[in-house]
């Protein structure tokens, strides 16, 4: 037996990604005469077939497969671009020396160590004496200096590589080579789905659409060095490549100059993934509860402390759930004849649920089974305001329906729930009566 003792993250490097990868992406086109182009952003071998050719499987079971692009030169993943920095100056530039002073690891959180690091470097080479510069990323040339000079993205890489690999061990640190992509993933069109119409294909994911973008840029800076020409026209489509693959993983961080003036803009990586939309708030987090309403809260000084109040709107919609026994039988069976009848749902025991909005004939209650009926006075619900800061912001209340649109509570619950604006508005509006009369 196997018994799994930890999880280690690390940086997915050129070489995890080759081995990954099925298709080397070298096609700028996608479809060509109704057909996917072979290493191409939709190669038949990245999945979302009806039968993937690499693992087999229909298109329901088959997640996807990665591909992968060869950059001409290295190029900075923006997300990254800090922990280079921090790293540049813990090694020195001209013998590849350790210049952390202390290698113990500090009692801070893990993503916060490369930083500790950084800030208690020597200034000056304990070997070679050579003083350190100062580095910095420049957002508009999207590229990272040296005491306020351009450094070079291959010096840049030169200057890593020096590093001794003891220090990686010693502060179990991801390697900063990999930081810089020489290779870029491609994920799998289940990620970026095709726009369809129909049976045809209208349009390609922004994604697609922003892969192009750097294959493009990819092969204007390879065929400019190949016609060897002049320096700063091969820099010019370096910072290009560099801008696109920057705009692919997060949009925000090009300089603003270089950004489109368009209002319509290709979705980055990065805003897939962030906001309340994104993938991980939106999608994985964003659980959706039964039998839960929400509303906007008022107060009521003519409720107990210990009731709540419910609008009938709500009340007819939110269900209870009621086992059905020998003791309750008669009663819910009066209630399901009724017309209109309270109850919505009939659960049997196997399983199934019957809608009772669109089941017209008679049931017959047995015991062992469950219905859901509307909320009723009495009713013992938990009732919440966020954000949820202690224990007394979700609390059990007695239901009491009532006419509007609001939840009401008594003005002596405001407190634990961190309404108090109710209890201001409310005064206020007492005091004002007074002063007109």
């Amino acid at each position: 037996m196997h018994v799994i003792e930890g999880i280690n993250f690390s940086i997915w490097g050129a070489n995890d990604i080759r081995r990954e990868s099925v298709v080397h992406i070298t096609e700028k086109k996608t479809i060509e005469n109704g057909t996917f182009v072979k290493n191409g952003l939709r190669d038949p071998r990245m999945g979302g077939q009806k039968i993937c050719p690499t693992c087999g499987e229909n298109r329901r079971k088959c997640n996807g497969h990665f591909g992968h692009i060869e950059f001409v030169q290295p190029v900075y993943h923006i997300s990254w671009v800090t922990n280079v920095i921090h790293w540049l100056r813990c090694i020195c530039f001209k013998c590849g020396e350790n210049l952390i002073k202390d290698l113990s690891p500090p009692n801070l959180q893990r993503n916060k160590h490369l930083q500790h690091y950084s800030k208690r470097c020597h200034h000056k080479c304990p070997t070679c004496k050579e003083r350190q510069p100062k580095y910095s990323w420049n957002k508009e040339t999207q590229s990272i200096e040296k005491s306020k000079a351009f450094y070079h993205i291959n010096l840049v890489q030169t200057h890593l590589e020096m590093m001794d690999h003891s220090v990686l061990e010693t502060t179990g640190l991801g390697n900063p080579i990999n930081m810089i992509l020489t290779c870029l993933p491609v994920p799998p069109p289940t990620v970026r789905p095709a726009i369809m119409q129909g049976t045809k294909v209208r349009g390609e994911d922004d994604l697609t659409y922003r892969l192009l973008q750097i294959m493009r840029a990819n092969s204007k800076l390879e065929k400019s060095i190949e016609d060897e020409r002049p320096e700063h026209i091969v820099t010019q489509h370096a910072e290009h490549l560099q801008n696109t693959v920057t705009g692919y993983i997060n949009h925000d961080k090009i300089s603003t100059g270089r950004k489109r003036s368009s209002k319509r803009e290709y979705t980055s990586l990065t805003a897939r993934l962030k906001t309340k939309e994104g993938r991980i708030r939106g999608n994985l987090m964003g659980k959706r509860c039964d039998f839960t309403s929400r509303s906007v809260i008022t107060g009521d000084d003519n409720l107990g402390m210990h009731q709540v109040g419910i609008p009938i709107s709500v009340a007819k919609k939110l269900t209870i759930p009621v086992k059905v026994t020998s003791y309750n039988k008669i009663l819910l069976q009066e209630k399901l004849d009724k017309k209109p009848s309270p109850i919505k749902f009939v659960i049997r025991p196997n399983g199934s649920r019957v809608d009772l909005s669109f089941f017209k004939g008679r049931i017959t209650l047995n015991v062992g089974w469950t219905i859901e009926r509307e909320l009723q006075d009495g009713d013992i619900v938990l009732f919440n305001r966020q954000p949820s800061l202690h224990k007394m912001s979700i609390m059990a209340h007695e239901v009491k329906i009532l006419p509007y649109s609001t939840f009401r509570m008594n003005l002596s619950c405001t407190t634990p729930y961190n309404a108090v604006s109710i209890t201001y508005i409310i005064i206020f509006k007492i005091n004002t009566n007074k002063n007109t009369l």
